[in-house]
């Protein structure tokens, strides 16, 4: 069995995982949303603004690297545990000097606490760096979504008590750190891993060379990604940022929860067929496929429908980041089909062009949040449908030329995709406004919910078989 169809077979697990995972997170994300304050939402994004970025930078890209590398030996696996866990303690000690800063920033006390409690990730994330990348690097998806399963079913029932305790914001601070505790420990276990007794700096910083730069990549997309909720922060209050992170949370959820399982299994694999450009070419534009295919309908499904979504499933109080939430998804659209271009350049052991494209993002997107948000609230969402579409275009183009993909290729690629989504949307449409007037008759719009989406799920399903028959009979084949 190739390299390419064990990764993609034990991908499928970890999708199969995911997919369990997401729908238990959503239950438990939306009853603790409805226990919790839109505040208690905008405290924790506060507290985690800067501290968020040093634990992004913290891993230094050495994750990336173990599994780029063709060859790694355990001395310098080893080397790299000990460098982790050294920098980790480091940065755990900065956050508690970060708590005041931020404090400042958003001239809001409460959260120097909240900031203080947040080290505590700093030391796990470095106890699990090697452990986890040696999984992913040996395409031990399956065991990777069994132990994420684990870790999200302990700690998601732990936040439902903590909020129904009335702990409010420490509900969620708390849920991190049990799920990364737990998740890490279960990536010990797993990888038969133990560090050596052995430690050299030369070792760890021949990856550095490599790692650096992803590091850097990754912290200019946190940076691109936190900016706006530094902006909404400074210019709002707190409540405003909690409408705003929950808006985007959700509407990134595909994104980050989807997209992110391709790309986890597609960067060890086009790291292994670095030298073949074909082959690489044609797994570009399989994954691009599927990932539309997975997105489309739940990123247009909450643009075309989110005034409905809202106030049935969180409650009145949520209302004013409806607007919000609609435009976010339409964004994430485009942020969902170009996050494989990452994965193709750091493979390719290119991250520098990575970095550039962060760079520029970095540098145009909080400048137009900025701008925007003196107009209004509801206009903090514009750059994401105007500026970033344009940017996005930009990266998709040159890693498309770097693949030697027509863009004529690309859009027939995801033509299907597009078309499908688009008529899901007409029939749930229609057969909304055929049963709306009986329902709201009756004062019952959590059951017309359910009825668009199970209509709309239904018609899609029908689709993809229909036309889509090709793809569905590919991943049934990895079945053996």
């Amino acid at each position: 069995m190739s390299f390419a169809r064990k990764a993609a077979k034990s991908g499928l697990w970890l999708a199969g995982f995911k997919l369990v995972i997401q729908a238990f997170s959503w239950a438990i994300t939306i009853a603790v949303a409805r226990l919790l304050s839109p505040a208690d939402y905008g405290l924790s994004a506060m507290a985690s603004i800067l501290t968020g970025y040093i634990e992004i930078f913290g891993e230094l890209g050495l994750g990336a690297a173990i599994i780029q590398k063709k060859e790694i030996t355990q001395e310098e696996m080893s080397s790299i545990f000990w460098f982790s866990m050294i920098i980790g303690g480091v940065f755990a000690a900065s956050s508690f000097g970060l708590a005041y800063p931020t404090a400042w920033i958003f001239r809001e006390p409460r959260v120097i606490p909240i900031t203080k409690l947040i080290s505590v990730l700093f030391i796990i994330g470095a106890v699990g760096i090697v452990p986890s990348n040696i999984l992913t690097r040996n395409a031990k998806f399956k065991q990777i979504g069994m132990n994420q399963f684990i870790a999200v079913g302990l700690a998601s029932p732990a936040m439902l008590v903590m909020a129904h305790a009335g702990l409010g914001v420490w509900t969620l601070i708390w849920g991190v750190i049990i799920q990364r505790g737990v998740y890490s420990a279960l990536t010990i276990r797993a990888a038969r891993w133990r560090p050596m007794l052995h430690f050299r700096f030369a070792e760890t910083k021949q990856l550095l060379k490599f790692g650096l730069n992803v590091a850097g990549a990754r912290s200019l997309f946190y940076i691109f990604q936190r900016a706006d909720r530094l902006i909404i922060g400074r210019l709002f209050t707190a409540v405003y940022l909690g409408y705003y992170s929950f808006a985007i949370n959700l509407a990134n959820m595909p994104s980050n929860k989807i997209v992110a399982v391709i790309n986890q299994v597609l960067f060890p694999v086009f790291s292994r067929y670095q030298d073949d450009k074909r082959k690489c070419a044609e797994m570009y534009l399989k994954t691009t496929r599927y990932t539309a295919l997975l997105v489309m309908p739940i990123l247009l499904g909450g643009a075309f429908f989110g005034q409905d979504i809202i106030p049935v499933i969180l409650g009145a109080k949520w209302m004013p980041m409806v607007f919000v939430f609609r435009v976010l998804c339409v964004a994430e659209l485009v942020v969902s089909l170009t996050r494989l271009n990452n994965a193709v350049h750091n493979a390719w052991g290119k991250p520098g062009q990575v970095t550039l494209f962060q760079l520029v993002n970095t540098v145009v997107m909080p400048a137009s949040i900025y701008l925007a948000a003196k107009r209004g609230f509801d206009w903090v969402t514009i750059p994401w449908v105007t500026i970033y579409p344009a940017l996005a275009l930009w990266w998709t183009l040159f890693t498309l030329r770097k693949l030697g993909i027509s863009k004529l290729s690309y859009l027939k690629n995801i033509y299907a995709p597009v078309a499908g989504a688009a008529v899901m949307i007409i029939f749930v449409k229609i057969s909304n406004l055929l049963s709306q007037g009986a329902h709201l008759m009756a004062n019952n719009l959590r059951n017309l919910l359910i009825e668009d989406i199970l209509a709309g799920a239904c018609f899609y399903a029908l689709y993809l078989f229909v036309v889509e028959r090709r793809v569905i009979a590919e991943i049934w084949d990895l079945r053996n």
